[in-house]
């Protein structure tokens, strides 16, 4: 078994662990923001006014995540030890281990620290929650 250190001939190694990150980082915001948009039609359709409460529901969900993500993915401030807002932490959530077990690979898993950050990732899921929300407005013109 290979060490994150060493390569397989012509260093592919070093791109294979970058895709893994790619992928890991592709499946996770996606899977986020699609179970949200998901979750959030249902329960706009069961108990509210249908496309047009869901558009309001992934606004505000949306510019929730967005605040999250970027607080997290603002740089330490120098005269504090510590972020203001994270997400980021030492334990791996079992949605991220299925993430990693759905990985295409027979290497190791990637670890913590190799991850691409979750404020990163909630970031770019709120982007996405959004646009969602912007398209239902914009795009097919739902509006009150």
């Amino acid at each position: 078994m290979r060490t994150s250190n060493q390569s397989l001939p012509g260093g592919s190694m070093r791109n294979s662990r970058r895709e893994l990150k790619v992928i890991e980082f592709t499946l996770w915001v996606g899977t986020v923001a699609g179970g949200i948009i998901a979750f959030s039609a249902v329960l706009s359709f069961l108990f509210g006014d249908g496309l047009l409460t869901l558009k309001y529901v992934l606004f505000v969900i949306g510019v929730l995540m967005f605040g999250v993500g970027s607080f997290g993915i603002q740089p330490e401030r120098p005269h504090k030890n510590k972020k203001l807002l994270t997400t980021d932490n030492d334990t791996e959530y079992a949605f991220e281990e299925r993430i990693q077990d759905a990985l295409p690979s027979d290497e190791d898993r990637l670890l913590l620290e190799e991850r691409i950050s979750r404020d990163t990732k909630i970031f770019v899921a709120s982007i996405i929650v959004l646009g969602v929300s912007l398209f239902l407005e914009a795009g097919i013109g739902i509006s009150s």
